[in-house]
């Protein structure tokens, strides 16, 4: 028997926290000072980050991988073989132009050009219609448009994220 539940996904939140993989560890990494080449510190670094100002027509859209490619043989066989990519995600997040989200993505993108290192993100996704969380795990801001496009009116601004994988945690 089907639940009675709405498919709204217009309270779905999404919370992103960037963490640099490769800062030193030594005692000034320890009291928070930093020890990139660059001397370059974001206090973004860390913090949990709750987006907002995403568009209402499409604000998240997941893309969907093969686990298996297979290849058939002349004898009409079919053969298989698992993917280890299967599991990656890649989270495209559109964003209304006046976003103040945008800001906060765009201090992070200088961060990674200043440094030049690619910061890793982890997330939680809440969508509470259905009831569940989801943790996205090892990711990478892949894909950043630092300015709108211009139309009638300011066009939604997209980036995007591959995400080594994706787990379902315990209900809302």
């Amino acid at each position: 028997m089907a639940i009675n539940r709405t498919i709204t996904s217009i309270n779905t939140k999404l919370t992103l926290i960037a963490s640099n993989p490769w800062v030193n560890n030594n005692i000034a990494d320890k009291v928070g000072l930093g020890s990139t080449a660059s001397g370059f510190v974001s206090p973004l670094i860390g913090v949990p980050l709750s987006l907002e100002g995403l568009t209402s027509d499409s604000p998240f859209k997941f893309s969907s991988k093969s686990l298996v490619e297979t290849v058939t043989s002349f004898e009409g066989t079919v053969y298989g073989g698992y993917l280890p990519d299967a599991h990656q995600v890649e989270l495209e997040i559109n964003f209304v132009a006046a976003s103040s989200s945008l800001a906060i993505l765009q201090s992070l993108a200088k961060v990674m050009q200043v440094q030049r290192e690619a910061l890793k993100f982890n997330g939680t996704m809440i969508i509470p219609s259905l009831g569940k969380n989801y943790n996205l795990n090892n990711g990478y801001l892949t894909q950043w448009q630092a300015i709108p496009n211009h139309q009638k009116t300011l066009s939604a601004v997209p980036c995007k994220f591959i995400f080594e994988s994706v787990d379902e945690t315990v209900e809302v």
